[in-house]
C-alpha cells in the first residue's frame, strides 16, 4: 500500500490539475472573446477593443484563478519531492544496444563466428547506404524548395493567396517526400539492426570498447579554448548585426511589421 500511495497522489493531482488548466484556459478565451465581441458594438465602432486598459481590466477579473494555477504548479513540484516514485529500469532498445556494441566489434572474424561477422558487415553497409540515400534525397527536396523560394518570378505580387497556394503545391510535397524517405529509412534501419543484433552480441562478448585515436580536426574541435573562441566570435557577430540593423532602419521596419501583424492579422494590440 505504501508503494501505491505516491502513484495515487500523483495520479489524482494530474487529473485535478489538468481539469483546472482547462478551466483557466476557458476563462481566458471567454475574456478575449468578450472583448472582441464588445468591440463590434456601436459604442466602440472605429476603435480597437484590445486597448491596454480594457485588456488589463478583463484579465484582472480572472487573476485569482491564474495565480491559483501558478500555485498548483508549485504544489506539483512539492508533491513530486514529497511523494517520490521509484522508477522502473528502462529497457535498452535495440538501436542503443547496437550503437554501444558497435564500438567493440573486432576488425576480423573470430574463429567459429565467420558467418556472424559477414552478416554484421553486410548489415553495417546496408545501414550506411540507407542513411546516405535518405539524407541525399531529403537534401535534393530541400534544395528544390529553396531554389523555388529564391526565384522572384514565382512571386509576382499580384494575388498573395494564389502565390502562397502555388508555393505550397511546389515546396511542401518535396519536403514531405524527403521526410517520408527519412522515416522509411529509419524504420527499415531498425529492422536491420534487430536482425543483426544477436550476431553483434556474439562478436563483442567479453570485449571492451576500443579506444579510437582522435584526428587533428577532432582534437581542435573538442578543445575548450576553441569552443570559447567560437562562442565569442558568434556573440560579437550577433551584437554587430543587431547594431547594424538598428542604425540602418531595419529594426523600425521589423517593429512596424510586428505591430501590423498583431493589430491587423491576429487582432491583438
Amino acid at each position: 500500500m505504501k508503494e501505491r500511495t505516491p502513484k495515487l497522489v500523483r495520479t489524482y493531482y494530474g487529473w485535478i490539475f489538468g481539469a483546472y488548466t482547462l478551466v483557466v484556459g476557458a476563462l481566458f478565451l471567454w475574456k478575449v472573446l468578450s472583448l472582441y465581441i464588445s468591440g463590434t458594438a456601436p459604442d466602440y465602432a472605429g476603435s480597437s477593443p484590445f486597448t491596454r486598459e480594457r485588456v488589463t481590466e478583463a484579465l484582472s477579473q480572472i487573476s485569482l484563478a491564474f495565480w491559483l494555477w501558478i500555485a498548483a504548479i508549485i504544489a506539483g513540484f512539492v508533491l513530486w519531492e514529497v511523494f517520490p516514485v521509484k522508477e522502473k529500469p528502462k529497457k535498452i532498445v535495440e538501436d542503443l544496444q547496437y550503437a554501444r556494441l558497435a564500438k567493440r566489434l573486432p576488425d576480423s572474424a573470430p574463429d567459429g563466428l565467420e558467418e556472424d561477422f559477414a552478416l554484421v558487415a553486410r548489415g553495417k553497409k546496408l545501414i550506411f547506404a540507407l542513411r546516405v540515400a535518405a539524407w541525399s534525397l531529403f537534401a535534393i527536396a530541400a534544395i528544390y524548395g529553396i531554389v523555388y523560394l529564391a526565384i522572384p518570378a514565382n512571386f509576382p505580387n499580384k494575388d498573395v493567396t494564389a502565390e502562397m497556394l502555388n508555393m505550397a503545391k511546389h515546396v511542401f510535397p518535396c519536403i514531405f517526400a524527403g521526410l517520408a524517405v527519412i522515416a522509411g529509412a529509419a524504420a527499415y534501419e531498425k529492422y536491420v539492426v534487430k536482425s543483426i543484433l544477436p550476431s553483434v552480441k556474439k562478436l563483442t562478448f567479453g570485449l571492451k570498447p576500443r579506444e579510437r585515436e582522435k584526428s587533428a580536426a577532432e582534437r581542435v574541435i573538442s578543445d575548450p579554448r576553441f569552443l570559447l573562441a567560437v562562442r565569442i566570435v558568434f556573440a560579437v557577430l550577433a551584437v554587430a548585426l543587431i547594431i547594424w540593423g538598428a542604425l540602418n532602419g531595419n529594426a523600425r521596419a521589423i517593429m512596424i511589421k510586428a505591430i501590423n501583424i498583431c493589430t491587423e492579422c491576429i487582432g491583438l494590440g
